[in-house]
């Protein structure tokens, strides 16, 4: 009986195992498509390749991908749905990139039908580099510029832009070029200089005014660039004696427009700038914008920290920004000299600005019969020019303390006002002794350390 069952279950199961055979022969079907020709184009267009598509079989059609390839780098990428056989227009852009030359790419076309059957084909298409009659240079006011290219190199263009200060910003536009060109900006990238963003590029030449700016639209290299190695011009005369503008922390500076500031007698404040060997200066506060104002009457400059071109810097409840010195006639800069019988004015020609040579820590030197008096020493350290936040000598929300043997903070005892820093019983000052002042806030404005150097 068991082999008589076994019988059955076979014979049953032979229906299916024939139609099962029957499957491998479905036709896959024969996907066939024909390229038009393919007209040569430049970097920066958008090209239409015309493809007739059908399937030798019959099958349904699916879809049309067309790549575009830069050597081995897939760089544009389209899908078509084609369900019908027939003739389909394929548009794709043409990517305009840095340091790629005049040659030949590749477009590469799939078409598949519904049974997953798929023919592929590559052509060639010749690129070029557009050859711009000028460029547009889009300053960060608005101000558009023309840029020309170079007798001799069809690449590099060049122009003349007007900027108050050394640096200049902007962003450059290529035109479209041609019935299937697009516009094409250049500015400046996460990393460099790329296509396709309007984000500002910054030209930083050797002093304001007029000057010649570059841009290469193969390379994408600019000038002027900032370079180490020479020095930015500040520009200063009796008749404008003020320069407010960006410093940077490490740069080289020269000043020039009165033969007074390169004379040996002329101040520079060794906080700020730090005089070469060649006749620069190194600058030493932290990167922001500043006012440099020479006083020629005392052959010298006060500087201090702007919070942007027309408001002073204050200092915020986290120790950053500005830190500030006001009080008696003992102090000053080019010269105390300058403030005699001036006790405690508060304007930026009396108030002092500490330099910030790093996060949240402020320094002040004083050479004595210079910048500071030997006698009568009494100040207090501000968080503005003017009335409002003040350091004082007991605890509170700006605090500070020292170890110095020389000079005390006060408490409101002892004769001395809270806050106020005065000389110490039986300490004497000597004319060309020189002070180094330096307040730390890292560890927060209720926490300040004053340290006090004698160099």
């Amino acid at each position: 009986m068991k082999n008589i069952k076994y019988i059955l279950c076979l014979l049953l199961l032979l229906p299916f195992l024939g139609s099962c055979s029957n499957d491998d022969s479905v036709d896959e079907g024969n996907p066939i498509l024909t390229v038009g020709d393919i007209s040569p184009a430049q970097f920066g267009d958008s090209v239409t390749i015309n493809v007739s598509c059908k399937d030798g079989s019959g099958i349904p059609l699916s879809t049309l991908k067309a790549s575009l390839m830069y050597g081995e780098e897939q760089v544009e990428n389209v899908t078509l749905r084609t369900k019908t056989d027939g003739d389909y227009a394929v548009r794709l852009y043409i990517p305009y990139y840095k340091n790629v030359p005049d040659g030949k790419a590749q477009i590469k076309l799939t078409l598949q039908n519904t049974h997953m059957t798929k023919t592929e084909t590559t052509c060639e298409i010749a690129l070029t580099r557009p050859h711009y009659s000028s460029l547009k240079l889009v300053a960060s006011d608005n101000t558009v510029y023309t840029l020309i290219p170079d007798a001799t190199n069809p690449y590099l263009f060049k122009g003349m832009v007007t900027s108050s200060t050394k640096t200049f910003k902007g962003y450059v536009v290529a035109p479209a070029q041609g019935s299937n060109g697009n516009e094409i900006t250049f500015g400046q990238g996460n990393e460099a200089i790329t296509q396709g963003v309007t984000d500002y590029i910054s030209f930083v030449n050797q002093k304001s005014g007029t000057f010649e700016v570059t841009f290469n639209t193969l390379t994408y290299a600019y000038t002027p660039i900032y370079d180490p190695t020479l020095p930015l011009e500040i520009t200063l005369t009796s008749a404008a004696p003020t320069y407010v503008g960006d410093l940077i922390q490490g740069h080289y500076y020269t000043f020039t427009g009165d033969d007074a500031l390169s004379t040996s007698d002329w101040y520079y404040d060794p906080d700020y700038f730090t005089k070469n060997s060649n006749g620069t200066y190194t600058f030493n506060g932290v990167d922001g914008i500043y006012t440099i104002k020479a006083d020629f009457a005392h052959k010298g400059f006060k500087i201090w920290a702007m919070k942007d071109k027309d408001k002073t810097a204050s200092l915020a409840d986290d120790g950053t920004g500005a830190l500030w010195i006001i009080g008696g006639d003992c102090f000053g800069k080019p010269t105390y000299a300058q403030v005699q019988g001036q006790s405690w004015w508060t304007d930026t020609d009396h108030a002092l600005c500490l330099a910030r040579i790093k996060d949240k820590v402020y320094q002040v030197t004083f050479t004595v019969g210079k910048q500071l008096r030997a006698t009568k020493i009494d100040f207090k350290f501000f968080g503005q020019a003017g009335w409002g936040t003040e350091f004082k000598g007991t605890a509170g929300s700006h605090y500070l303390t020292t170890t110095s043997t020389v000079f005390g903070i006060g408490t409101g005892s002892g004769g001395h006002d809270n806050g106020n820093i005065y000389l110490k019983d039986g300490q004497t000052l000597t004319d060309g002794d020189t002070y180094v002042f330096t307040v730390n806030l890292t560890a927060g404005c209720d926490n300040g350390v004053l340290t006090v150097t004698k160099k």
